[in-house]
């Protein structure tokens, strides 16, 4: 049986992996065909990349069916569909009944989303506690990882990046990342794993909101089950404990889940939920 843990981990909470999502999407506001919407009201991106999301909701209960139908239709502007998440401290207190009601189909983490409800698990956040981190994985003696910290070395991190994830196009990516810069006070690190000087894996450390997190992990088809994204992951969670985050937290597919377990991450619901609206028509 899984280990599976509650709501908070450590000094992860909702609160802080929302702040830290919302911080990874800002990176793209203001690209071609990029909507991004943050108000008081909540925020949301409509995107072909890095895609769409609502990732904050904050309407008032006696006009948060007409604010929910607003926000659709706005939506419904840009794109034709969108993952909805609802965060524990969003409003009102029955927005998955209502976006239900209007048929988006939702549940728990994004693994009943794009799976299908698996005996209702309870989806797919994880944390780990980086203090009990191993300070090495099993992988090739020759293997090592470098933080990109320049336009030239990025160029490397976005042509192993695209072909893990199998895209034509990273176009989004590239100016997103290049406009946020490489210092040492940027909020997204990024890093290649070199097997010699073959690029082989990559990742990237998004710092905000209070926590560190990995995105971008990425390890083409043809260099997968050779331990090289068990390595970069490891690598990334090294580099947020000497930056002084006690603990981490990651979104995960279920096809990484078990790499994420291997590694000390355990499952947590955190109370989050998605709902996949779909535009009519």
């Amino acid at each position: 049986m899984q280990a599976v843990q509650s709501h908070t981990a450590g000094t992860i909470s909702a609160r802080t992996i929302q702040d830290n999502f919302i911080t990874y999407f800002r990176i793209f506001a203001g690209l071609p065909d990029t909507t991004f919407v943050e108000d008081e009201s909540g925020t949301w991106i409509a995107s072909p990349a890095p895609g769409s999301q609502v990732m904050k909701t904050n309407f008032a209960s006696n006009s948060a069916a007409t604010q929910i139908d607003e926000t659709l239709r706005r939506v419904g502007q840009h794109v034709d569909a969108i993952d909805w998440m609802v965060w524990p401290d969003d409003q009102p207190n029955n927005l998955g009944e209502e976006l239900a009601e209007r048929g988006a189909a939702g549940g728990p983490g994004g693994e009943w989303m794009l799976y299908g409800n698996q005996g209702n698990q309870p989806g797919t956040w994880l944390v780990i506690d980086l203090e009990s981190l191993a300070e090495r994985v099993p992988v090739a003696a020759d293997f090592h990882m470098e933080q990109v910290r320049n336009a030239q070395q990025f160029e490397v991190w976005v042509g192993i990046n695209a072909r893990g994830f199998g895209s034509n196009d990273y176009r989004a990516f590239r100016a997103a990342y290049l406009r946020h810069g490489f210092g040492d006070d940027a909020q997204a690190i990024h890093f290649v794993g070199f097997l010699g000087d073959q690029p082989v894996t990559s990742s990237t450390l998004l710092i905000a909101g209070g926590s560190a997190s990995a995105y971008n992990i990425s390890t083409p088809v043809e260099l997968r089950k050779r331990g090289y994204g068990s390595a970069i992951i490891h690598s990334t969670l090294l580099a947020a404990r000497q930056r002084g985050y006690p603990s981490s937290w990651i979104w995960s597919s279920p096809m990484g889940k078990s790499v994420y377990q291997k590694l000390g991450f355990v499952i947590t619901d955190f109370g989050i939920r998605e709902y996949q609206w779909k535009k009519r028509g």
